[in-house]
């Protein structure tokens, strides 16, 4: 993993993203800020989703970040990314937990079942 550029640089590119719109420097802003997706997802494990979803989701909301970032509005992108992140992450939970109250106990014996299911396929 490369280091992360300066702040001062991030704006650079994102200045030059937003002006010619190439796809070689949103990949250079998504690859730049992949470790820090990846941080925020790794905060919201063992809640019953496998890690690999949490990390993909935090990927799409990365990319999504980049792209409606403005850096005119004079904040740092990682105080924006990051609010979009989480809420996508959120949103996720949010859609994929049990709609009807279910006791914890069966949730955690769900989750048991679950874990047993993907160690033995």
């Amino acid at each position: 993993m490369t280091e992360r550029p300066s702040d001062e640089a991030v704006d650079r590119l994102f200045r030059r993203y937003k002006e010619h719109g190439r796809r070689r420097d949103r990949n250079a802003l998504v690859e730049a800020h992949i470790g820090f997706a990846h941080h925020i997802a790794r905060r919201y494990g063992n809640r019953g989703v496998s890690e690999e979803d949490l990390r993909q989701i935090a990927l799409l909301a990365l990319v999504k970040s980049v792209d409606r970032f403005d850096v005119e509005h004079g904040a740092a992108f990682t105080s924006f990314a990051g609010r979009t992140i989480e809420g996508e992450i959120k949103r996720y939970f949010r859609d994929a937990t049990w709609a009807v109250r279910v006791p914890r106990s069966t949730k955690e014996l769900h989750l048991l079942v679950r874990r047993a299911i993907d160690e033995l396929s």
